[in-house]
């Protein structure tokens, strides 16, 4: 490898991003010299693994060896028997090898420092300043950042003098930042998250990206798998042109202006497969936006949950329980079967013997709060529909929602409160039955009236400063232990002269009795009252 410059490169935290660096590194390799020549530092032995590959895809038909220094004996075993031309690994690995022996310092004609800053926030750190000090001085010294903080200033300074920049021109002042959702992901498993991505979102169209032709076949073969024509999901290595379908990031763009070129003027939805450590690219591509997780539940994973509960609850009784009985019990089967497979149909009759548990169970022991929706019996949409928007685009399970009310011009449907807030807010904008939904926490009529400056509905407020009713004073006897009023306690009233109060007017001598000395009248009985009946025929 000819000796090169110094230089500093802005770069998210991706091999694929790197590829013209390592390119140009790997090109310089001279493959006539059987000892190292390039060192490429990472933060771990995940990432020394994962730069190994990609350099090996670089070199395609070059007879390149390459060493990943995953761990220093195996590797410095490799290095005597079989000499390589790149070695990659963390400082740890690579200071190991030095005082090995196995690798020369004085060979070393190049040093790749794979993201410095996220190896400076790890242990690794400390050992780096190891293998600078034992390494070449005129060797060439390339540094990979997703950002340039002041302790890469302060090594640049010491060991890359006059370093040539290579970084990203800023934002314009009058481009807005961009947001966009992420799933976490590994190298290996970027397409089963895509799938389940697509799964998850049930989008009708989308453009996928991808830089490597390779991830872009794989991409479109998954997307085909799942249904989708050849227009409705389309893949794209650079500009998407000028259209609204959702942007699927099955890579990070290298730069800036690449991810604003995807995007394009319109107002489109980015979900974005990183890898964790790849989050502050993420936020750096999108100029300081809004960086939010996509929660993917299906119903694997949460086979895979209760799979792994009950794993543990088993790891439990083994750990602190006395079994002794119940292998004794057992003890008699093995002769016929393996212990695996009594094991196993002990569990199955333990989960049959289970009693079921409500579905609501879990609905029904969280506080609920009620969303309003402007999606009504009008626009065509059903409970079922609502219910599906909102497991979809805030990712939470069907358990955290409770009763659905669709009404004539709007619906009504109830959350977890603690995740009210969030279904709200990833509910509006999105698209039910054609029409863009708006969605909002439902206040109560008193809150809605306090808020729109309204009067409230009840009166003054009743005046309750008296002493509660049960401390209220009621002087006197108890009601049980009162005197019954008799007529002798009556002693200060005179008596009551005449007859007494039963005794028949006739009998009082006082008043002379009444007569009647007029004959009654007769009256039919569908007669009116007050008119005379007519005289009947025997009277006549």
């Amino acid at each position: 490898m000819s000796r090169g410059q110094n230089a500093v490169h802005v770069l998210p935290w991706d091999w694929s991003a790197a590829e013209s660096v390592l390119t140009t590194l790997v090109e310089r390799v001279d493959i006539s010299r059987g000892e190292p020549q390039l060192l490429v530092v990472t933060a771990d032995a995940e990432n020394a693994a994962q730069a190994a590959a990609a350099i090996v895809r670089i070199a395609g038909n070059r007879d390149v060896r390459v060493v990943a220094a995953t761990a220093s004996p195996r590797a410095a075993r490799l290095l005597r028997q079989f000499p390589a031309q790149v070695i990659t690994g963390a400082p740890a690995e690579l200071v190991a090898l030095l005082q090995g022996s196995a690798l020369k310092p004085e060979s070393v004609r190049g040093v790749l420092f794979a993201w410095l800053d996220t190896i400076l926030d790890t242990p690794e750190a400390q050992p780096l300043e190891t293998l600078l000090g034992e390494l070449p001085k005129e060797g060439a010294r390339i540094v990979l950042a997703t950002e340039v903080t002041p302790g890469i200033e302060t090594l640049i300074e010491r060991y890359a003098r006059r370093a040539r920049r290579v970084a990203e021109a800023a934002p314009a002042a009058d481009v807005a930042p961009l947001a966009a959702e992420y799933v976490s992901v590994s190298e290996a498993s970027r397409l089963v998250t895509l799938r389940r991505l697509l799964d998850a979102l049930d989008l009708p169209r989308a453009v996928l990206y991808a830089r490597s032709e390779s991830l872009r076949e794989q991409g479109a073969a998954v997307a085909r798998s799942l249904g989708y024509p050849a227009d409705a999901v389309r893949m794209s290595g650079g500009a998407a042109g000028e259209t609204t379908d959702p942007l699927v990031l099955i890579e990070l763009p290298s730069s800036r202006e690449e991810l604003r070129s995807l995007v394009g003027s319109a107002a489109r939805r980015i979900y974005a497969l990183v890898l964790p450590s790849q989050l502050g690219s993420l936020r750096a591509l999108l100029g300081g936006g809004t960086v939010t997780p996509v929660t993917l539940l299906d119903a694997a994973e949460r086979a895979r949950g209760r799979d792994a509960a009950l794993r543990a609850s088993l790891r439990e009784v083994l750990a602190t329980g006395d079994v002794r009985r119940e292998v004794l019990a057992l003890e008699p089967l093995l002769a016929e079967h393996d212990a695996i497979e009594v094991a196993a149909a002990a569990l199955k009759l333990l989960e049959q013997q289970r009693p079921a548990r409500a579905a609501s169970a879990t609905t029904s022991a969280q506080p609920m709060q009620r969303l309003f929706l402007n999606l009504g019996e009008k626009d065509g949409v059903r409970a079922q529909e609502i219910v599906n928007a909102v497991t979809t685009e805030a990712g939470i399970p069907g358990s955290q929602v409770g009763k659905v009310e669709v009404r004539d011009t709007h619906s009504l449907v109830e959350v977890a409160a603690s995740v009210a807030s969030l279904v709200a807010d990833k509910l509006t904008g999105s698209i039910v039955r054609g029409r863009r939904v708006q969605a909002r926490v439902d206040a109560p009529r008193d809150a809605r009236d306090s808020r729109e400056g309204r009067p409230p509905r009840s009166g003054p407020p009743r005046d309750r400063s008296g002493p509660p009713r049960g401390d209220r004073d009621r002087s006197g006897p108890p009601r049980g232990d009162r005197p019954v009023r008799t007529g002798a306690s009556r002693g200060d009233r005179p008596e009551r002269s005449g007859p007494p109060r039963g005794a028949a007017r006739g009998d009082r001598p006082d008043r002379p009795a009444r007569t009647f000395d007029k004959p009654p009248r007769k009256f039919d009985r569908g007669g009116a009252a007050g008119r005379p009946s007519r005289p009947r025929r025997d009277d006549a």
